[in-house]
């Protein structure tokens, strides 16, 4: 199973003859709406419906969440019509809106406001069950809301030499951010005008100054901004319990952007069922 770092002090194991109760499962919303991307698809499908390996990308990503017993109802914001095999693998479908946050908002809607839902993108193909049941527990266990997947340089490096990835310097290490996030209907809500106000400023640094804070820029910047500092400006700022949980398991950082990014994937899923089948010879 993937390593996930988990917070200090935290037992772990049992005693002998307690019964442990199953964890609850959680909802997903699967991210497989966006422009048409017909350099990944071949036509007007967005790159969630990429072929790969003789099926959709994100038949991959939603094999891994049926997979794992963290998950129940799996929510897919996409294109109104799905291939049979999304479909069948899909308990709500729900017709994308526009951008990402309106896609997280539509996958949202209906779900009880207080229960976390995970939230993944389509385009992580080599995502594990494992990995996922991995995230959700060390996000619970540090009782975040959001909780957001990041994973060290290190770990990407050791198992994907040459993954060509955007990685931020901290204090605490170099990490790439995840596919996957942890989070309340209701905390989204909140955030939501903040994410909106940072997307708008992105392009802007003293707004974004304005917004986060001179020292959480420079921070960021020179690479002497803490985590658990991060965290605190934003739970001032926006009121929510977000939190970075560091996985060992750099599958849920892997996104496909350009074709290239394709073949890897083919080649990397195909030493995996190979690996697969020679164990159980």
């Amino acid at each position: 199973m993937p390593d996930v770092q988990s917070t200090p002090g935290a037992q772990v194991g049992t005693p002998a003859g307690l019964a442990v109760p199953a964890p609850a499962r959680v909802a997903a919303v699967v991210l497989a709406g966006g422009r048409p991307d017909p350099a990944l698809t071949g036509g007007a499908l967005p790159k969630a419906f990429a072929p790969l390996r003789g099926r959709a990308m994100v038949e991959f990503v939603l094999a891994a969440l049926r997979g794992t017993p963290r998950v129940g109802r799996i929510v897919l914001v996409g294109p109104r019509t799905l291939p049979p095999g999304v479909a069948a693998a899909v308990d709500v479908p729900v017709v994308e809106r526009g951008g990402l946050l309106e896609n997280i908002a539509a996958g949202l809607a209906g779900l009880d406001p207080s229960v976390p839902v995970l939230a993944v993108a389509a385009d992580v193909p080599l995502l594990t069950s494992a990995a996922i049941s991995a995230f959700v527990d060390a996000a619970r266990a540090l009782d975040a809301d959001p909780g957001y997947g990041v994973v060290p340089r290190a770990d990407v490096e050791r198992a994907f030499p040459g993954a060509r990835k955007t990685f931020v310097r901290l204090r605490d290490g170099v990490f790439t951010g995840g596919s996957v996030f942890l989070i309340t209907p209701g905390a989204f809500a909140r955030a939501r005008p903040v994410i909106e106000r940072a997307i708008g400023a992105r392009k802007r640094p003293w707004q974004l100054a304005r917004l986060f804070g001179a020292a959480t820029l420079i921070g960021l910047t020179t690479g002497r901004l803490r985590i658990a500092a991060l965290e605190a400006r934003v739970e001032r700022i926006v009121g929510v319990r977000a939190r970075a949980v560091i996985c060992h398991d750099p599958e849920i950082g892997l996104d496909v952007d350009r074709p290239e990014d394709l073949v890897t994937m083919e080649r990397y899923l195909a030493a995996r069922e190979a690996a697969s089948v020679a164990e159980h010879r």
